[in-house]
């Protein structure tokens, strides 16, 4: 099954309850923004366990997965091809970027440890990663959560925002760290500024938008964001993941943006990924 030049969505999936449920996210995704998909398994702990209940051999991983290919392209009309790698997770950000994918959708459960390897694939992805929690369900995107604090980079993902707020006549919330918190003319100014093109980058694009500062110190900037978003009922986030360091691959704002109480689902982009997703000067 060919992609005829269509954008793709890489879908990671090993057969555990989360991959299934994400493929409701995927097929709607996929017929939402009018792109194929590629399936990829890695030959993971989900997918061998996967295979030890069902009483299968690895011989039967092939037909499983052309099978789920098939029935996407077939049952839902969606153009579907598939790739198996035997190979570790880390490996999957390196796939994406040789498979020339759009973005990436990836069923998660919050792990452990924020050093895991599927942690490690959402930071360092080449392309937006869509993340999907367990037990939640697809709707469509109303409300989308903005989040604009002081880093750098911070504003860069308005372009990925105006393309799923075009996509189901959404509005965009932006909710602003306060620039009086930042203790620092320049920054401030910095602030205001960021502010000022995010809006003017919606209006230029003709996307209904809400503008709300936070009132607490910087430290609770976090988790006012998250307690805003439960307000309005969000229907999905959209955030910029900062750079990982050696020590620590996802900084814990950005784990708990990822990992929120609601679940609702979020799009995580990379600075790397400015010079696909474009951005906002």
């Amino acid at each position: 099954m060919e992609h005829e030049n269509k954008p793709v969505i890489l879908f990671p999936y090993d057969f555990t309850s989360v991959s299934v449920n994400a493929k409701d996210f995927l097929i709607e995704l996929a017929r939402l923004f009018k792109y194929s998909i590629k399936i990829l398994n890695i030959f993971d702990e989900g997918t061998k366990e996967y295979l030890r209940t069902s009483h299968l051999s690895k011989t039967n991983l092939e037909d499983k997965i052309r099978f789920l290919a098939q029935e996407l392209h077939e049952k839902q009309g969606i153009e579907t091809s598939y790739l198996l790698k035997n190979v570790p997770i880390k490996r999957i950000r390196h796939i994406s970027e040789k498979e020339h994918v759009s973005f990436m959708l990836m069923g998660v459960n919050k792990p452990k440890k924020v050093s895991s390897g599927v942690m490690k694939v959402i930071t360092t992805s080449p392309v937006p990663v869509f993340v999907v929690q367990s037990d939640i369900k697809y709707k469509t995107y109303k409300k989308i959560f903005f989040p604009l604090d002081d880093t750098d980079g911070s504003r860069q993902k308005a372009t990925w925002a105006v393309r799923f707020a075009k996509m189901t006549d959404a509005t965009i919330y932006i909710y602003t760290i306060s620039p009086a918190t930042l203790r620092n003319k320049e920054r401030e100014y910095r602030q205001y500024r960021v502010i000022e093109m995010c809006e003017r980058y919606f209006v230029k694009n003709r996307i209904k938008f809400v503008t709300e500062t936070s009132q607490g110190s910087y430290k609770d900037y976090t988790d006012e964001a998250l307690k805003y978003a439960e307000s309005i009922e969000s229907d999905l986030f959209i955030v910029m993941i900062r750079p990982p360091k050696i020590s620590k691959p996802i900084s814990e704002i950005d784990f708990k943006l990822i990992f929120n109480p609601q679940k609702t689902p979020i799009l995580c982009v990379n600075q790397r990924d400015l010079f696909l997703g474009g951005g906002i000067a």
